[in-house]
């Protein structure tokens, strides 16, 4: 069977994996669906195999395809990096007997871009396995990819990270990878976020996101100011992520006044638990209109930083920020 990334969501019960195409991100994210689904059925032993180790291939595969009562199911993942589809990978999928164990899983990493129309290797595949295209993306499915990325957000808040990360990385998914890791690390769960994965967070400036995060919602926007002068002076031209900084505080307060739970609230908004009571604390007085008009401002930002409106995005990152104060005064 032959199917796109793009319309590749879950491995089924497949065993037998060609990954096409040079996209090696999408072949990430697709060999990380298909390790998880192989673990869940119990294949847990992986070897793998680099084009300059194919000779090993059938001795491998012949050691494991009678299984024992004592040997665990095995994962085989040979690696193609370049040139033509290699003649020994061919002749393992021509023989078919790989196909008819139940005790070996394959992932085969090609750097071909297309499979050939016919042949008995590439038929054998089709039949027992599962063939993912990961070509470049068209700019379409380049946004539905990158949206399935920041499942994790707000809605009211992807058009403002989704718009600026795609406009600022398109045609690189590596770069819009790692900025979604930026944001993951803003709004998912502290329980689930490793510390050495924040190390990433720190600007050219040498600030931390979670610094300027901390000294707004403790109300230190005099600092606050002096901080994004300062990362505005180091690197005038990445005004996103200060956006998303700033955005992300506006849309946790929000969401928590509008709701009965407010703590409850701003967990579902990514707050840690350690910051909460900061949270609570900074909108102990302040009134549901005011951060409606806050968020009005952040879209503002995102369009002038787009663009599409006209003023000057670090002025008006000033501006909103004195609004924060004003709001929570």
């Amino acid at each position: 069977m032959k199917i796109n990334f793009i319309n590749f969501s879950d491995p089924k019960d497949h065993k037998f994996f060609l990954l096409t195409g040079g996209e090696f991100v999408l072949k990430l994210d697709a060999i990380d669906m298909i390790l998880q689904k192989l673990a869940n059925n119990d294949f847990t032993e992986k070897v793998s195999i680099s084009q300059d180790e194919l000779d090993t291939i059938q001795e491998i595969v012949s050691m494991n395809l009678s299984g024992s009562l004592f040997q665990e199911n095995l994962i085989i993942h040979i690696k193609h990096t370049s040139g033509k589809f290699p003649e020994k990978i061919k002749s393992l999928l021509e023989d078919g007997q790989i196909f008819k164990s139940s005790n070996i899983a394959l992932i085969i990493e090609s750097s071909i871009e297309k499979t050939p129309a016919s042949g008995s290797w590439i038929s054998n595949f089709d039949s027992f396995g599962l063939i993912i295209n990961c070509s470049k993306l068209k700019v379409m499915e380049e946004k539905i990819w990158l949206k399935r990325q920041l499942d994790f957000l707000p809605k009211d808040l992807l058009p403002i990270f989704g718009g600026s990360i795609f406009e600022n990385n398109e045609a690189n998914l590596l770069g819009q990878k790692n900025e979604v890791a930026l944001l993951q690390l803003l709004f998912l769960n502290e329980d689930i976020i490793h510390e050495s994965n924040t190390d990433h967070m720190i600007f050219g400036s040498g600030i931390s996101a979670f610094e300027l995060e901390d000294l707004l919602i403790e109300r230190n926007f005099k600092q606050a100011l002096k901080t994004i002068h300062h990362m505005r002076e180091k690197d005038r031209q990445n005004s996103a992520p200060i956006i998303w900084i700033i955005a992300k505080v506006i849309n946790s307060c929000l969401e928590s006044l509008k709701s009965s739970n407010k703590k409850s609230a701003l967990v579902k908004s990514g707050v840690w638990r350690s910051k909460i009571d900061l949270y609570l604390d900074l909108i102990k007085k302040a009134k549901m209109k005011e951060f409606l008009k806050l968020n009005e401002e952040i879209l503002k930002i995102d369009l002038i930083n787009k663009g599409i409106m006209k003023a000057e995005t670090w002025e008006q990152i000033d501006r909103v920020v004195l609004k924060l104060q004003e709001a929570t005064a």
